[in-house]
C-alpha cells in the first residue's frame, strides 16, 4: 500500500473562483482513492506566485520530501507546482534523489527521467507566460498611477478606510491618536518617547498593543496624512522576484487625493525635526549582529536589542541582549538578559545535534577541501569534470536546435535559452582558464595551507560559521526564562530547554551543587579530572572549589596535592 499526499494551489486566472481550490483538492482525494493509495496529507496552497518564497505549504512539502512520510505526491498539472524553471528542477533533483514519485491527474501519469526535457520545456513556458503576466500587471498599474487613478490602500494603513466606490475616508478615532503623535513629536518628542506617552495615556494600537516606536516612525513620515499621495513608489521585478525602489523623478505625486489628518505646516515641521534627529546621529544602533531582528521576548512581545559593557576585571567588552521594556525603563516584563557568547554556543549546539556535525571532523573536511583546491593533482578530475560539462551543454543544444526546427518551442524562447546556454559556456571557459593558470602555480601551498588552518582553528570563526548557517534558516528566535522557541522560515516551530543557562546566579549554585556531588562519589578526583568532566576551565573550577570551602561545604584533608576531599555537612 502507497502512501500519498495531494498538493493544490489556485493558478492566478482562478483567484477569482471561491470553490476552484475546493474543487482542484477534491479532484486529487478522489484520484488517490481510485488507485488505492493512502492519503496521508494535504498541501493546500491558498496563493499563487511565481517562486516559493511565501508558499508555505509547498516549503512544508519540500521539506517532507526528506522524509520517510510518503511515497507519492499527486498534483493536477506540473505549473500547479510551480511556475519557475529553477525551482523545478531543484524539486525533481530532490524528488528523484529521495525516491519519491510525482503524478499528474489530468494527464493520468507519473513524472519519468525520459520527460526531464519536455517538463524543462513546460517549465520554461511556465515561467514565460507568468512573465508576459506580470508585465501586463505592472503596466495596467502604471497607466492607473499616470492618469490619477484610484488610490490602492490595504487594510493595514493606520486610519483610514475605503468604501465601497473606492473613495477614502478617514477613521476618526485613529486620525486623533495621529494627529496627537504629530504634536507630541512636534514638541521634540522622539518616537520612542512618543509610544511610551500614549502608552500611559491608555492609547493602543489596534491589536491592543502598544505602538512600536517604528510603527509610530512610519506613520509620521506617510505624506498621505497631509493628504498627498506618492505612487509608483516601488516596482515587482520578475527577474529579481523582488520590490525595488523607483527612481524619485518617475514617481507621480498627486495632493490632496485623500482627507488629510494634519496640516502641511505640521507634516513638514515634524519631518524636519525626524531628519534633524537622523542627521544628529541620535536613534542608531551601531555594530550591526547576526542576531538583530530576529530575537522576541515570549512574555510581552517586544524585541530583544544588544547592549555592551565591559568587564570589571581587565576592560573587555561584553555583548549582552535585553528585552526592549527592560531597556526603556519598564519593568513589568522579567523576562532574562542573554549573553551573546553562551547563546551562539546555545545555537551552534542545537545545529550540531540537528545536523550530526562534529567540530573536529568539519576542520578536518575544511583542509581537505582547501588542500585539494591548493595541490595541483586535484586540478585534473576538475578538468575532465568541465569536458564533461561542455559536452552536456553541446548536446543541449542539438536538442534545443531540434525543437526549435520541430514546431516544439518558438524562435523567441530557443534565442533567450540559446543565450543562457552560451553564457553557462562562456563561465565554464573561465573556470577552465583559472584552473590551467593554478596548475602554473606550485609554490608556497604547504605555507598557505598552514596560514588557513591557523585561521580556522580559532574557536570563534568556527562557531560563528556554524551559527550563521543555523541563522540562515530561523526567522524569529522566542526568548523565554527557561526555552527558547524557534520560528523557521518554513513555518516549523520548536521549543528548546536551556534551563538555567542564563538565569547566571541559579546556573553557578547548580555547578556548585554538581561539584558537590561529585566529590562525594569520588573523594581522591583531581581539579584538572574535574575540569575535563565538566567540560570548563581548571581556573574556573579552582574558584568553585574555594567558593566551596570559603561557604563550609567542602575541605580537601592532605597536603602537597597528596590526599582527598571531604564533603561536610
Amino acid at each position: 500500500m502507497f502512501k500519498a499526499v495531494i498538493y493544490a494551489r489556485c493558478s492566478t486566472e482562478e483567484e477569482s473562483q471561491k470553490d476552484a481550490l475546493k474543487k482542484q483538492k477534491e479532484e486529487a482525494k478522489l484520484c488517490v482513492q481510485e488507485n488505492g493509495w493512502t492519503l496521508v496529507d494535504c498541501y493546500v496552497e491558498s496563493r499563487s506566485g511565481t517562486t516559493t518564497k511565501g508558499r508555505e505549504e509547498y516549503n512544508r512539502l519540500y521539506e517532507d520530501l526528506l522524509y520517510d512520510k510518503f511515497d507519492i505526491i499527486v498534483i493536477k498539472s506540473q505549473d500547479r507546482l510551480m511556475r519557475n524553471t529553477k525551482d523545478w528542477y531543484l524539486f525533481i533533483e530532490r524528488l528523484t534523489k529521495e525516491k519519491k514519485q510525482l503524478y499528474m491527474y489530468i494527464e493520468r501519469k507519473f513524472y519519468t527521467p525520459e520527460d526531464a526535457l519536455v517538463t524543462g520545456i513546460k517549465a520554461i513556458l511556465a515561467e514565460e507566460y507568468s512573465r508576459e503576466l506580470s508585465k501586463k500587471i505592472n503596466n495596467a498599474h502604471r497607466n492607473r498611477q499616470k492618469n490619477n487613478g484610484a488610490v490602492i490602500l490595504n487594510s493595514n494603513t493606520y486610519g483610514f478606510r475605503k468604501l465601497p466606490d473606492k473613495s477614502i475616508v478617514l477613521e476618526e478615532e485613529e486620525a486623533k491618536i495621529k494627529k496627537r503623535m504629530y504634536e507630541l513629536c512636534a514638541a521634540g518628542n522622539g518616537s520612542r518617547k512618543i509610544s511610551k506617552i500614549l502608552q500611559a495615556e491608555g492609547i493602543y494600537n489596534r491589536d491592543g498593543k502598544p505602538f512600536s516606536d517604528t510603527a509610530i516612525l512610519r506613520i509620521l513620515k506617510n505624506p498621505l496624512n497631509k493628504g498627498t499621495v506618492v505612487m509608483n513608489q516601488r516596482h515587482f521585478d520578475f527577474e529579481t522576484k523582488k520590490m525595488l525602489k523607483v527612481p524619485n523623478e518617475e514617481q507621480y505625486i498627486y495632493e490632496n487625493k485623500v482627507p488629510r489628518t494634519v496640516s502641511d505646516e505640521l507634516w513638514e515641521k515634524v519631518n524636519r525635526e525626524i531628519a534633524r534627529r537622523k542627521s544628529g546621529g541620535r536613534g542608531k544602533y551601531q555594530g550591526k549582529s547576526i542576531l538583530s531582528g530576529k530575537l522576541y521576548c515570549g512574555e510581552c512581545g517586544l524585541p530583544y536589542y544588544r547592549r555592551t559593557r565591559k568587564r570589571y576585571k581587565d576592560g573587555s567588552v561584553i555583548y549582552e541582549w535585553h528585552c526592549k521594556q527592560y531597556l526603556v525603563g519598564e519593568r513589568t516584563c522579567q523576562n532574562i538578559h542573554l549573553d551573546e557568547n553562551t547563546l551562539y554556543r546555545f545555537l551552534k549546539s542545537i545545529k550540531i545535534r540537528s545536523d550530526g556535525i562534529a567540530q573536529e571532523l568539519l576542520l578536518k573536511e575544511i583542509f581537505q577541501i582547501v588542500r585539494a583546491c591548493l595541490k595541483e593533482e586535484n586540478t585534473l578530475g576538475e578538468i575532465e569534470h568541465i569536458n564533461q560539462e561542455q559536452e552536456r551543454i553541446r548536446k543541449q543544444e542539438d536538442c534545443l536546435l531540434d525543437k526549435l526546427i520541430n514546431g516544439v518551442i518558438s524562435d523567441t524562447i530557443y534565442k533567450r535559452k540559446q543565450a543562457e546556454l552560451q553564457k553557462v559556456q562562456a563561465e565554464i571557459t573561465k573556470r577552465l582558464s583559472n584552473i590551467k593558470k593554478w596548475k602554473e602555480k606550485e609554490e608556497g601551498v604547504e605555507k598557505r595551507m598552514q596560514q588557513i588552518k591557523r585561521f580556522l582553528e580559532k574557536e570563534e570563526i568556527i562557531q560563528r560559521a556554524i551559527t550563521e548557517s543555523f541563522l540562515e534558516e530561523v526567522e524569529k528566535l522566542w526568548i523565554y526564562p527557561k526555552h527558547l522557541e524557534i520560528q523557521f522560515y518554513s513555518s516549523n516551530r520548536i521549543s528548546m530547554p536551556y534551563g538555567n543557562l542564563f538565569q547566571y546566579r541559579k546556573k553557578k549554585q547548580e555547578e556548585r551543587e554538581q561539584i558537590v556531588q561529585i566529590l562525594s562519589n569520588n573523594p581522591n578526583i583531581t581539579a584538572k579530572e574535574m575540569a575535563v568532566l565538566l567540560g570548563c576551565s581548571l581556573s574556573g573550577i579552582n574558584y568553585k572549589l574555594k567558593v566551596l570551602k570559603k561557604e563550609g561545604r567542602i575541605r580537601f584533608i592532605g597536603r602537597g596535592g597528596h590526599g582527598a576531599w571531604s564533603v561536610l555537612k
